[in-house]
């Protein structure tokens, strides 16, 4: 036990200098992190094929945006720590844990802040809760583990003679600390850790030395942080990564979570270092199933409905119908192709809660019976921002369309106005639109309640969870006229909206700056010319092109992407 405290103090420690110290440079707290020369084969895996780049060219049809050409054109990136969704798909990956081991572990870490994703390092400070919270979580996943002979095999990778049996243990530290540290262990980091095996003699028991290791492998700061140490260039305050630090740049990004073996590989093997190399790994790496997970999984932070206040059931039957929305729209190559969609995916809770034949029963892809729904508006997932006073609220629904999805801006409520209380003009028996009238015409409110009121009225017909209605709820008399209007253009609907929504030509360029915002770590900033130039060029691409997958692998083959720009630089 004295050991085990001993690895938890030391590993806390380096959470905290690293965390606070450092500068993204060479000759920083971080500079020591290096990778050294031992490491074992890959084990291939069927996300990335390890051989699929062996050409260092550029592919002909690859051209990427004037802005994209200069190595610092991302703007200052700083020190990022994995989120909890990463370590959740980190720790699935490397030791097969399983949902309900997760949801244990992660009550033990301190939630991430959501703006509206949840890895902007500017909210990462290191903490006590967090560093208590990660040992406990090391810990008991290590206990999890020993506590099952078949798994612990699986992951220890070699049958160990004894308690004394070093070489078994260095084999396991080798493999498995490249896949969490995401590069090769030095040799001195090997031996570091194989010195626990005396702990194994002295207890007769080498799982007392397996279960130290994994411990201290997963407190480290390098399987906790995105650790960017790189080469300084000829630019003042801009490094260029090396193969390692691309490979994770690229899995974190493109899978949501650490490298595999065979990404190592390629990083091993010199395939990071060329635009040609990066582009085919990419390329592969966007074909796989985590990587539509992953996009389904920006796209649910996105629009707020990664976490609905819903029943748990329904809850996830609506996710399933958006991410195969999602998943679709990726497949096809048509991103708009979401919000003017004449189908959906429909399983028995969600044909009942919307009123929609399945035939034969079974979940599947059916055409909607009628013009109410269309796209990804009509989703009761998106359709739950606009929940509150334990209905709709046109005012939140307006608000979500006019700054989430066209990246409009509304000022905040003056302090004397209390946002919490439901309008009340006319009384408690008057209809919806009669109490929201004054909040559209009396200052301050008015300049703002008349463009996102108008929004969400048009949304109306539909409930706090999507469900299809023609009047208000206990209130009859009450009907639902469903109309709205947007920058001046009415509409009727779920479909209406999308369809105008696509036509504004915002809707490419707002989402680009938020997939934008989720890539570096951070808000875009609109004083760094760097920042504006990056979001154009996503956006003039992406308006060109609509194919998601496409736009996003010219931006991690770019010249910008494997490069950092060292934030007190700027």
């Amino acid at each position: 036990m004295e050991r085990r405290r001993g690895v938890s103090d030391v590993c806390a420690v380096g959470i905290l200098l690293v965390a606070g110290c450092y500068a993204g440079g060479s000759g920083d707290g971080a500079s020591e992190m290096t990778d050294g020369g031992s490491e074992t084969e890959g084990v291939d895996t069927d996300d990335i094929d390890s051989g699929g780049s062996e050409s260092g060219g550029v592919d002909d049809d690859y051209d990427p945006p004037p802005a994209w050409e200069d190595p610092g054109r991302l703007g200052p990136q700083g020190l990022r720590r994995l989120t909890i969704g990463e370590l959740r798909a980190t720790l699935s990956e490397l030791v097969a844990a399983t949902d309900a081991e997760l949801d244990e572990l992660e009550a033990m870490i301190p939630a991430d802040t959501q703006t509206p994703y949840d890895n902007d390092y500017r909210d990462q400070e290191p903490s006590a809760p967090l560093v208590e919270g990660v040992a406990s979580l090391s810990e008991h996943l290590a206990e999890m583990i020993v506590a099952d002979p078949q798994r612990r095999d699986a992951i220890l990778g070699c049958s160990p003679s004894g308690p004394a049996d070093e070489a078994c243990l260095r084999t396991f530290i080798e493999h498995f600390g490249r896949l969490a540290h995401r590069r090769p262990l030095s040799s001195q980091d090997v031996d570091a850790y194989a010195s626990f095996i005396a702990d194994a003699q002295a207890d007769g028991d080498f799982d007392v030395a397996f279960t130290l290791v994994l411990q201290a492998l997963l407190m480290d700061v390098r399987f906790l942080y995105m650790v960017e140490v790189g080469t300084p260039t000829a630019e003042a305050g801009v490094i260029e990564l090396d193969d390692y630090e691309m490979a994770s740049r690229l899995a974190f990004l493109l899978w949501g979570r650490g490298p595999d073996d065979a990404l190592l590989d390629l990083a091993r093997d010199g395939e990071l270092s060329s635009q040609g190399g990066v582009q085919s790994a990419a390329a592969q790496m966007l074909g796989a199933p985590a990587a539509e997970a992953q996009m389904e999984r920006i796209h649910a932070m996105w629009l707020s409905y990664d976490k609905m206040p819903l029943d748990p059931t329904l809850a996830q039957s609506l996710r399933a119908e958006t991410d195969a929305l999602v998943g679709r729209a990726m497949q096809d190559g048509s991103w708009t192709s979401m919000f003017l969609s004449e189908e959906t995916y429909l399983d028995a809770t969600l044909a009942e809660h919307y009123g929609i034949d399945l035939p034969g029963g079974a979940p599947g892809w059916i055409e909607y019976p009628d013009i109410r729904r269309r796209g990804l508006l009509s989703h009761g997932s998106v359709l739950t921002l606009g929940k509150k006073f334990a209905d709709t609220s046109p005012t939140e629904r307006g608000k979500a369309i006019w700054t989430r999805m066209l990246c409009n801006e509304i000022p905040p409520p003056p302090p004397d106005v209390d946002s919490g209380v439901p309008p009340s003009a006319g009384g408690a028996d008057a209809c919806k639109e009669e109490r929201y009238t004054p909040l559209q015409e009396e200052q301050p409110c008015a300049a703002c309640h008349t463009i996102i009121d108008q929004i969400g009225f048009g949304l109306e017909n539909y409930g706090p969870a999507g469900e299809w209605r023609t009047s208000e709820p206990g209130k009859p008399n009450c009907s639902i006229e469903g109309t709205g209007s947007i920058s001046g253009e009415p509409f009727a609907g779920a479909g209406a909206l999308g369809e105008l929504l696509v036509e504004s030509g915002q809707l490419e360029a707002c989402f680009m700056k938020n997939f934008y915002q989720y890539a570096v770590g951070r808000t875009v900033r609109t004083d760094d010319d760097f920042d504006q130039a990056a979001v154009e060029a996503l956006s003039t691409k992406f308006e060109t092109q609509d194919d998601l997958a496409e736009v996003v692998g010219a931006l991690v083959s770019s010249e910008a992407f494997r490069h950092r720009v060292i934030e007190e630089a700027q």
